[in-house]
């Protein structure tokens, strides 16, 4: 997949075949800075970081981080579902959704009841029994093209570099005494 075709704000991402295997805790990491940088909230970035331990990055069909609809809505839906304001529909990637349902049961420690229709994802309740033992999916390689995008937009949370900003004493300056 070119990633390419996914961007905002005039990121570009070029295409390479290869993939880096990364722990869960580096993609978590990552997806939370992209996710800045994607220009998302910090709370539906942090909900977007807590999902990614369980998102199949080869299932995945678009870049989460710059999907503002997908990581407003989905959030959106499961706290309405939990306050008892459910059955709610979401249109997203089945595999984003996919990764917060299994975040939110772990999370919650109940059972979603949802099901796939052709309007989307519909959320019906939260069950009050264990939802079934889903582990984070771990260490996994994250292809080249989608790492090369999320560093891209995480860069966008970089403060840049200036003259003044070292004169009031960021960085080490010229002398480094610590």
């Amino acid at each position: 997949m070119n990633w390419a075709t996914l961007m905002i704000g005039g990121c570009r991402c070029l295409p390479m075949s290869d993939a880096q295997e990364k722990s869960a805790n580096e993609i978590e990491a990552l997806v939370l800075k992209a996710a800045r940088g994607g220009g998302l909230p910090l709370g539906l970035a942090e909900d977007l970081a807590m999902a990614a331990a369980y998102l199949d990055l080869d299932k995945l069909t678009g870049c989460p981080c710059t999907n503002a609809g997908a990581a407003f809505a989905i959030p959106q839906a499961l706290d309405a579902v939990a306050a008892g304001n459910g059955p709610k529909t979401v249109e997203a990637d089945p595999a984003i959704v996919a990764a917060y349902i299994a975040s939110a049961e772990v999370h919650c420690d109940q059972m979603l009841v949802w099901e796939n229709t052709p309007d989307g994802t519909c959320l019906h309740r939260f069950k009050p029994s264990s939802p079934p033992e889903k582990a984070p999916l771990g260490r996994r390689k994250v292809p080249q093209d989608l790492l090369t995008h999320l560093h891209e937009l995480s860069v966008k949370t970089h403060v840049p570099e200036t003259e003044s900003s070292r004169v009031g004493g960021a960085g080490a300056g010229l002398t480094d005494n610590d």
